[in-house]
């Protein structure tokens, strides 16, 4: 579940309303810097929520298998200018393929290296449970961990449907114990995470635009 904190009057609230001047303003300047469909150098881009996503922002979307993760990295990459490291698909789901290297060594390296070619990263990786100290290096350096859920039964079916003609016993029993080693392992609920609910039980997605909004909900 993602906390709502009580608001607080300040200059971000102030330039976060949709009524504010100042967030009319600021909208303006995003929308003139190219922040939203354009390159990563405008200073903001701004959410569904009408709140700003700032420079700097390190999003790390995991979760249940094929439940949407890497459409909404793609989303993001296409509408707030997000660089999306696909990490399981290296070079070619790399921004930067040279930071493998650098990955491997050190997560904390990693972020700032990547922070040298990006302003606002969403990585794409359905990390295996051995591997959560990576996630927790991640976090200590600003990272965000956003844990995609879903009703399991119709992530199974969307996993064999998307596998298509080529997909194997093997696949589906990768499949399976994966989803093992998640409920074993507690998660999300043993996590420090963002859940979104992106896939329900009548088989039906979240919009894209609503997943921004539990996501970037306290930007």
């Amino acid at each position: 579940m993602v906390e709502h904190l009580a608001p607080v009057r300040s200059a971000h609230s102030a330039i976060s309303s949709r009524h504010s001047p100042l967030f009319n303003q600021a909208r303006m300047n995003v929308l003139r810097a190219g922040g939203v469909h354009g390159d990563c150098s405008s200073e903001y881009a701004i959410a569904a929520t009408g709140r700003m996503i700032p420079k700097q922002t390190v999003i790390l979307i995991s979760g249940i298998p094929a439940t949407g993760k890497s459409t909404f990295a793609r989303y993001l990459a296409e509408k707030h200018s997000f660089a999306h490291y696909d990490l399981e698909c290296h070079p070619r789901g790399w921004p930067v393929p040279e930071l493998r290297d650098t990955w491997v060594a050190s997560r904390s390296d990693f972020v700032a290296q990547a922070h040298k070619h990006h302003d606002r990263i969403a990585l794409d990786w359905g990390f295996p449970v051995h591997c959560l100290p990576w996630v927790q290096e991640l976090q200590a350096h600003g990272a965000r961990l956003i844990w995609f859920d879903g009703d399991v039964v119709r992530a199974r079916q969307q996993f064999v449907k998307r596998g298509g003609i080529g997909i194997t016993h093997f696949d589906e029993q990768h499949f399976d114990e994966q989803i093992a080693a998640i409920q074993d392992a507690g998660y999300p609920f043993s996590l420090n995470c963002v859940v979104v609910h992106a896939l329900s039980g009548s088989g039906g997605f979240l919009s894209q635009r609503e997943i921004e909004k539990v996501v970037f909900c306290d930007a």
